[in-house]
């Protein structure tokens, strides 16, 4: 599962211990219009077909869990500003909010945003390498302000932090454990390699 998450949502995960989040304020911005949205936007994801989907195993509640107990108010504001543009680009393309949207015009508005989350990601890598480069080869030479003030850390990228937390919370939940994966309850000896057969579902964890 750690492989399929980018770093900033494990990052949230082991900071969650250590930070003090105002609950009841985060939980402000949690309107029902929120959680219907972000309930559609994680069965886009992951639909139901012959296992459940992403709000059968109540993903929207442990993305709201998580972005309560462990994300800064100002990474779970970029996330509401996600959902925000989502609403907007499904407005611009189809006159109607997300929510109304068909399955198949839900797709073509998330892939949209799937487009532009890579495009902002090579964009950001590319920086980080640029200025890497910049500094081995001593063409930029930091001032005393410069020094003093830390680089300010880019605001997460709503389509990759709803799209991991979709896949940890539907994955690490009873339904899709025990549905879309293959679940063993008393798993008896560990055998560190154990090949799938033919058709066979990935192991739970």
């Amino acid at each position: 599962m750690g492989s399929t998450l980018s770093a900033p949502t494990l990052i949230a995960v082991m900071e969650g211990c250590k930070s003090k989040v105002s609950t009841e304020a985060a939980a402000t911005t949690f309107t029902p219009d929120a959680m219907k949205l972000i309930g559609e936007i994680a069965e886009t994801i992951i639909p139901k077909t012959k296992t459940p989907g992403a709000k059968e195993a109540g993903v929207p509640e442990f993305v709201k869990l998580m972005l309560t107990d462990c994300y800064t108010p100002e990474d779970r504001q970029a996330f509401f500003n996600g959902l925000a543009e989502v609403d907007e680009k499904s407005q611009k393309a189809h006159s109607k909010p997300f929510v109304e949207l068909t399955p198949a015009e839900r797709v073509g508005v998330f892939k949209q945003v799937e487009d532009e989350a890579f495009a902002e990601r090579t964009r950001r890598d590319e920086e980080v390498k640029k200025e890497k480069e910049r500094i081995k080869q001593g063409q930029e030479k930091e001032t005393s302000e410069q020094k003093s003030e830390p680089a300010k850390k880019p605001s997460p990228i709503f389509y990759f932090t709803m799209k991991d937390l979709t896949l940890l919370g539907y994955f690490t939940s009873e339904a899709g454990a025990t549905q879309a994966l293959e679940y063993v309850p008393v798993p008896g000896r560990y055998e560190g390699c154990v090949d799938l057969k033919p058709g066979q579902k990935s192991w739970a964890i």
